[in-house]
């Protein structure tokens, strides 16, 4: 593998200044040692861990080993929290360097999962990759290779160097990276995202959320959503952090990889059975109110999460129907209606008097709720002729319904 070596001398000559960053708390001791095909991994299982839960792997930098990564992160902190397995692999050479260019260690990456899977009965479905620097190269090296194995890709102050690659399938992506990174530039970051969220096809403005909470940094949170497949790109921007991993950024890492499964986006909540469906499901009271509730939707093609979009007034879209030849305007129901979709005209979404959204005639179809910073809240799929989905806070939901998607509000 060849690897440039102007930065293998500057990871050394960096990695003295990278502080601990522990504080305490748990160390690798507390992890288990386990050989997967004759290479090391340490494993963290919180107390009473049940079957099918979902798995974390954190990959460390170059030249560095899951001690250092382990101490920086502290994933145990919220795997104890949010119950699930936490594996920090060793890089396979003298400088625990990561094959960035051909498939040795993504060949392991699967053999780790398998291993996991039988040792500790993990949903295979939901394994998430994270990474710091070279680690985080391999994150995006590995979107090109098993993207069929790994869920969501958490890179942190990494990509890839020689150019970004092809991913296999729109994957979720949360990059974390200092502004002030001189081993890997904070500057070239953006072409390398683009170019995902290019492939994706991704919304071209980001939402912007400004002084995102952050213990270390000023932070900045950019969200572009939802892509292809439902899936988000986002990017956590810390001022002044220099090359460094950091336990400050591991629960929203968490919270955003949570969100998703091979299959797409899952939601805060599992699907619901087909018999809670069927006696929750709620049908217009009349036809004129299903009338209404028909013309409320449409299909706007990548949907836009930010609030000056979401909340768009109702003179506006229909100034902007009349050029296109359709029926634009607010439903009683309180649903903006969108450009229909012949394919799906007799879907209808609307909310309900119980302060439900509630969608109709979409029997089959995948549904997925966003709300307006675009982070998913509900997934499941339609099993009746009107189906209660989401019930929330006041405020501007989407609402994917097949290929066609909605805008409602609670």
């Amino acid at each position: 593998m060849k690897f440039p070596l102007l930065l293998l001398v500057a990871v050394s000559f960096s990695f003295a200044q990278w502080g601990g960053g522990g504080g305490g708390g748990k160390s690798i001791n507390d992890y288990k040692k386990v050989s997967v095909s004759g290479r090391d991994i340490h494993v963290y299982a919180p107390s009473g861990l049940k079957d099918n839960s979902p798995m974390l792997m954190s990959f460390h930098g170059m030249d560095q080993d899951p001690n250092y990564q382990q101490s920086n992160t502290h994933w145990e902190a919220v795997a104890d929290t949010a119950g699930f397995l936490v594996v920090y692999p060793r890089g396979g050479t003298g400088f625990n360097t990561w094959d960035i260019s051909g498939d040795k260690d993504t060949k392991w990456i699967t053999q780790i999962i398998d291993q996991m899977a039988n040792d500790y009965k993990i949903d295979k479905k939901r394994v998430y990759m994270s990474g710091f620097s070279m680690g985080g190269m391999l994150s995006y090296h590995a979107m090109g290779k098993i993207a069929d194995k790994i869920a969501a890709f958490a890179p942190c102050s990494g990509y890839l160097m020689q150019g970004p690659g092809r991913a296999q399938r729109p994957v979720p992506i949360f990059h974390t990276h200092g502004t002030s990174d001189d081993v890997v530039g904070y500057n070239n970051l953006e072409n390398n995202l683009k170019n995902y969220r290019n492939q994706f096809k991704c919304p071209s403005q980001a939402e912007v959320e400004n002084n995102h909470p952050n213990s270390e940094n000023k932070a900045t949170l950019y969200t572009w959503g939802p892509c292809e497949n439902g899936i988000y790109v986002k990017h956590l921007k810390l001022e002044g952090r220099q090359h460094s991993p950091s336990k400050a950024d591991v629960s929203d890492i968490w919270n955003f990889v949570k969100g998703y499964d091979l299959d797409g986006p899952i939601g805060a909540s599992k699907p619901e059975s087909s018999a809670s469906a069927e006696s929750s499901a709620s049908a217009p009271t009349s036809s004129a109110d299903a009338a209404k509730s028909s013309s409320s939707g449409g299909q706007i093609g990548p949907a836009r999460s930010s609030s000056s979009r979401s909340h768009r007034s109702s003179s506006s879209a229909t100034a902007g129907s009349s050029s296109a030849g359709h029926h634009f305007g607010v439903s009683s129901s309180g649903t903006q209606a969108l450009p229909m979709d012949p394919s799906l005209r007799f879907v209808s979404v609307y909310k309900s008097s119980d302060n439900y959204i509630v969608v109709a005639n979409a029997q089959g179809k995948s549904i997925t709720v966003f709300n307006s910073l675009g982070n998913v809240v509900s997934s499941t799929r339609a099993l009746g002729s009107a189906q209660k989905v989401y019930t929330g806070a006041k405020g501007v939901y989407i609402v994917k319904v097949g290929s066609r998607t909605f805008k409602t509000s609670l």
